[in-house]
């Protein structure tokens, strides 16, 4: 017995154990926040805090409510992407709207942006260059309903390496966004109302 916990010790202590950061529940895919080269740690910081660059937003795809697969009608923004993101570090952030409560708003974004990395992988994309960032309703718009309340139910798909002014991950990396981005400045969380 003394063996096997000396074992589990040693395996934890070389990282091949569970992961300890509860932060590691944002991180689907990919190594969690330790271990993250300093860009990708700057753009997941972006993405948390809702300031994300809006030229590193290369496609956004909006979900049904309480739905995670990508629907027909959002699956051509995906196939648009592709081709021009292959060999790009991308990090898939999901949002939910407001209803519900929190715990399954954070699962519920987690499906969506896994459902986007299905796909892109189907498509040929590499799994090991993506990484999930579940918000659930963290940047809702409260008390939204309608259309705003189905802008909230989204996933962008943002290039993890975009350095302000060129796209540093890829030479076939888009030149912009692909959809659903805003035109110019940083993606503002919404404001509770």
């Amino acid at each position: 017995m003394k063996r096997l916990n000396l074992l589990l010790a040693a395996a934890v202590l070389a990282g091949c154990g569970p992961a300890s950061n509860p932060s590691d529940f944002n991180s689907g895919i990919g190594s969690g926040t330790y271990g993250r080269p300093g860009g990708l740690e700057v753009m997941a910081d972006n993405i948390r805090n809702g300031t994300i660059p809006p030229e590193a937003i290369l496609a956004t795809v909006y979900f049904s409510f309480d739905r995670y697969t990508v629907e027909v009608n959002e699956r051509a923004k995906l196939d648009a992407l592709a081709g021009k993101a292959n060999g790009t570090t991308l990090l898939l952030a999901g949002y939910t709207d407001h209803v519900g409560t929190e715990e399954y708003n954070l699962g519920l974004s987690d499906r969506r942006s896994q459902s986007v990395a299905d796909y892109l992988v189907r498509l040929g994309l590499s799994r090991g260059k993506m990484e999930v960032i579940a918000l659930g309703e963290q940047q809702a718009t409260q008390g939204a309903s309608g259309a705003a309340a189905a802008k909230d139910r989204r996933v962008h798909v943002v290039d993890a390496n975009y350095k302000a002014g060129s796209r540093a991950s890829s030479p076939s990396a888009p030149a912009g966004p692909i959809d659903g981005a805003p035109a110019s400045g940083p993606v503002p969380a919404p404001s509770a109302i």
